[in-house]
């Protein structure tokens, strides 16, 4: 993943108020889509292409850095981040009413590099002492799941004596860095973990950490029917087993 502040545009086709024959010509879905579901985008978007025919252009944003890209005014049909961040796209108008709609929770895990041995750490004691015992931990500076992890270890009381083995990193970077070999332990949202080769999440926080990411999608004031009809999609319980699989649930 390149640098996640700047913006990946994937040709891949899926279909509010559409202009005449839309449905015979299929239509361009421009899609925000936050780096905790990069991955899980990449396997849904294809399948919804699959059934519609419906296009997608996708651009990937931290979390924080989404309701600031729409903002901008750019041209765009859905979004998914987080509610509170969702809400205020709403509210300043733009985003339309009543269009926001929860998609999923993920909550925060730690991945190594290679295939899972042993039972995944939900305790407190075992992540204290997952985090403990790592030489180096990539952390996303600034999206959500970096300050949840911020928080986390500070609750455990363990992030002095981590503070200097932890790597700040760009989105994307602490999967990179972990499949390149160069760090330890990556913080990052369940999603970006079960999806990915070659990795697995060795310990994954329990719902009583409240450590989780939790993200819900909006749709534009002018957004296609094409658009509508992907966001009944997203959140059709139809949905539910593939989304679990990949490391989230509905909340």
């Amino acid at each position: 993943m390149a640098r996640e502040s700047d913006a990946h545009r994937l040709p891949l086709v899926l279909g509010g108020h559409s202009p005449p024959g839309e449905e015979r010509t299929k239509a361009l879905i421009r899609f925000v889509v936050p780096i905790a579901l990069k991955e899980v985008m990449e396997i849904l978007t294809p399948e919804f292409t699959r059934t519609s025919g419906h296009r997608f252009e996708i651009v990937h944003r931290l979390n924080p850095e989404v309701p600031k890209y729409i903002a901008t005014g750019v041209a765009w049909d859905i979004a998914i981040t987080n509610p509170y961040h969702v809400d205020r796209i709403i509210a300043a108008g733009r985003a339309a009413a009543g269009s926001g709609r929860p998609f999923g929770r993920t909550p925060l895990a730690f991945a190594v590099r290679g295939d899972a041995s042993i039972p995944v750490r939900q305790s407190i004691e075992e992540i204290a002492k997952t985090l403990l015992s790592a030489a180096s931990i990539a952390v996303t500076a600034t999206g959500t799941s970096g300050a949840t992890f911020h928080a986390l270890a500070r609750r455990l009381d363990v992030w002095e004596k981590i503070e200097n083995r932890v790597r700040p990193m760009v989105g994307g970077g602490p999967m990179k860095a972990l499949l390149a070999g160069d760090i330890e332990l990556a913080a990052l949202p369940l999603t970006n973990i079960a999806p990915v080769p070659g990795v697995h999440a060795i310990a994954v926080c329990p719902p009583e950490f409240h450590a989780r990411i939790d993200l819900s999608l909006c749709l534009a004031p002018n957004a296609s029917r094409a658009a509508h009809g992907f966001g009944e999609w997203l959140v059709d319980p139809a949905r539910y087993a593939t989304l679990g699989a990949l490391g989230a649930h509905r909340f």
